[in-house]
């Protein structure tokens, strides 16, 4: 069974690390390093990574950490195709907070990682013919509540 409270605990950590990044008083680097290591950390009990990361995961760039507005678009790169060589090693080698970007770092991150300068356009086609717009729509704004549970 699934350690929920671990994954809440930590993603009460991503909420103050956001809130130190919208004070500009962290870079995006830095920001971005600890996040990652907040999903990680879900592995010391049984948690999900996911859970970590649910403040930022319907509203923020996993690369450049800007806001995306309620409505834009917010691809995940665990969506591409299988023509997309070793998907799961994009988050990593691209040093990704979280799988979600915006339309310009989705481009970006997938062309450079299939050294394909269209790629990413083609994935964002692929997407947006399989996937429900719900799946990569951006709700604007951080989630009110911890896992569904209410801050404390």
């Amino acid at each position: 069974m699934s350690d929920h409270d671990i994954g809440r605990g930590l993603n009460s950590v991503v909420k103050t690390i956001m809130e130190l990044y919208d004070q500009n008083a962290l870079e995006t680097e830095v920001a971005k390093k600890l996040i990652r290591s907040c999903a990680k950390g879900v592995h010391w009990s049984d948690g999900n990574e996911y859970e970590a990361l649910d403040y930022i995961y319907s509203c923020r760039c996993g690369k450049c950490l800007k806001m995306v507005p309620k409505g834009e678009k917010l691809y995940s790169v665990d969506m591409v195709s299988n023509q997309v060589p070793d998907m799961y090693s994009i988050e990593k080698k691209a040093g990704l907070a979280t799988d979600r970007l915006c339309t310009e770092c989705f481009d970006e991150v997938i062309s450079i990682h299939c050294d394909d300068p269209q790629a990413g356009k083609r994935e964002i086609e692929y997407i947006e013919k399989n996937e429900r717009e719900e799946n990569y729509i951006s709700e604007g704004n951080y989630r009110s509540t911890n896992n569904g549970c209410r801050w404390r």
